[in-house]
């Protein structure tokens, strides 16, 4: 049977493709990261906003009690849902076509290509058990969340830590997640998606669900030439070139396979049925997949993409509570290290003329966060927080405040 060389130019475009998606996130989030860091009133929302394991963290705490844990958002469940309803039908897509840390390893992979002239490969003995690990990160991660009902993964997520490189909290509070993000990107050198392969418990968990998708890598063995270009190709090992059908939870769905295979047919994205996708189309249907549930979700006003402000949360309280906003005491909890001096002075009613008299934060730097602001003038949250409550106890006692007069201990939220 004479066998037809696959077109190039549907691999190529499929590859361009996935790698201007991958880019385009990339910098959309690393934007956004340092918007967050540096904005006053207006700026976007926070990584722990923007994870969809975060959504995992706060399920259960959502399903037993209606409740998020601190910090993250509703937009994190929406992205869980969204990463995995496109699971659901291809694989871990979001891993190998959206995921940012992911891109990034693979950039650096491609680094360690060009050095090593080779696609390097941990020993079996090793990678093999090592693959389990991750699950054994996601169990735990979960089971210690679910007890301190905290995102107890934070300070050791190189995702987080990424995220706040623009700030001085990477090294005084990310200093674990940021060694761990070098730590992957320095082992993605060697062996590619290092992270991905070993540690990661969204990867993990997406895994799982990955075991029942509509959609798998199926090869032709009747035209398969046994080259092992697909095995070569795979980012994280898996080999293809022997498989009916990839079913192993560490396929990442990126389509390397398909794009390398030299043979037209051999190797496509398809169901049990014999229904298949080009290269082009499935780079277009797994992304838009999720791209479609996210837009879903913020046409319909459930996804906040920046941070909501003091004077908006009074009014929503006011809202769930039935009363004026005028009726409803002002809640001090809101206030955090990345809340403004202005906002405090919105929502409170207290004069600019007060703060600046008691701190010293001259008009011009009132949009600064307190978590910026603290070390210059003191007036770090849990301060702000004691100063506001005795104000409005007592506006004219409030006037003599001395910083630190009923505040000792210092604990930031951002």
């Amino acid at each position: 049977m004479a066998l037809e060389k696959a077109p190039r130019g549907p691999r190529s475009a499929a590859r361009i493709i996935r790698w201007a998606v991958l880019g385009a996130v990339l910098a959309t989030v690393t934007v956004l990261a340092v918007l967050h860091q540096k904005l006053g009133v207006g700026k976007p929302v926070g990584v722990d906003a923007l994870c969809p394991f975060g959504g995992l963290e706060t399920l259960g705490s959502w399903l037993s009690d209606g409740l998020l844990l601190k910090r993250v958002a509703l937009s994190s469940l929406l992205l869980l849902g969204a990463s995995v309803g496109t699971a659901l039908v291809f694989r871990r897509a979001f891993c190998g076509r959206i995921c940012a840390l992911g891109f990034l390893q693979e950039a650096f992979g491609g680094l360690g290509r060009k050095l090593f002239r080779r696609r390097l490969t941990m020993p079996a003995w090793l990678d093999r058990p090592a693959r389990y690990l991750k699950y054994v990160v996601l169990v735990v991660v979960l089971w210690l969340t679910w007890q301190a009902a905290d995102l107890v993964i934070r300070p050791y997520d190189p995702w987080a830590a990424y995220n706040h490189l623009s700030s001085a909290e990477v090294f005084t509070e990310f200093g674990i997640g940021l060694a761990i993000l070098g730590v992957s990107l320095a082992g993605s050198v060697l062996y590619d998606r290092f992270f991905c392969k070993y540690a990661c418990p969204m990867g993990a968990f997406l895994g799982l669900i990955s075991r029942v998708s509509i959609f798998k890598i199926r090869r032709n063995a009747e035209t398969c030439i046994d080259c092992k270009l697909c095995d070569k190709a795979c980012p994280v090992n898996v080999v293809v070139s022997t498989a009916e059908s990839v079913t192993s939870p560490e396929c990442i769905d990126c389509g390397e396979c398909v794009a390398a295979c030299p043979v037209k047919d051999t190797l496509a994205a398809g169901t049990r049925s014999g229904f298949t996708l080009s290269p082009v189309a499935t780079a277009i249907a797994s992304v838009g997949t999720f791209a479609l549930l996210v837009a879903i979700a913020t046409g319909a006003g459930l996804f906040d993409w920046t941070v909501e402000t003091l004077a908006d949360a009074r009014e929503d309280a006011a809202r769930e509570a039935g009363v004026a906003v005028s009726d409803l005491p002002f809640d001090t909890s809101l206030i955090k290290g990345s809340t403004t001096m202005s906002e405090v002075v919105d929502a409170t009613g207290i004069p600019t003329d007060v703060f600046t008299a008691v701190y010293g934060i001259p008009s011009a730097e009132m949009d600064g966060q307190l978590k910026n602001l603290k070390d210059t003038y003191g007036c770090s949250p849990g301060e702000v927080r004691a100063f506001v409550d005795y104000y409005l106890a007592d506006p004219a006692g409030a006037l003599s405040y001395v910083p630190g007069q009923f505040h000792d201990e210092e604990t930031e939220e951002h």
